[in-house]
């Protein structure tokens, strides 16, 4: 079964997940998630390690992302404060004409 990116929350069959440690002595000590109510082939099961390594690479992604996004708005700021400066210096001119 092919499972998305990062730490799975849920498994298809709808249960939530377990995390569970390994006690085969090919992976001792292993953590892993599984489905929280059947184990099988159509059922969750990932290895804790690797869905944290796709979660903090998910997660990175989002953030330089956001990084650009806070940059933009940064920018747009820069130009409203420009604008308004502009429009109390054309009320302060119009104010002393009045």
């Amino acid at each position: 079964m092919e499972l998305g990116p990062g730490i799975p929350c849920r498994c298809p069959c709808g249960a939530l997940t377990v995390v569970l440690t390994s006690k085969t002595k090919e992976n001792p000590g292993r953590r892993f998630y599984r489905c929280g109510v059947v184990s099988g082939e159509n059922h969750v099961f990932k290895w804790a390690d690797e869905a944290l390594v796709e979660e903090i690479e998910a997660l990175s992604v989002k953030q330089a992302s956001m990084e650009n996004d806070l940059i933009e708005i940064k920018e747009h700021l820069i130009d409203i404060k420009k604008d308004i400066t502009e429009i109390v210096e054309v009320v302060a001119a119009f104010s002393t004409k009045i």
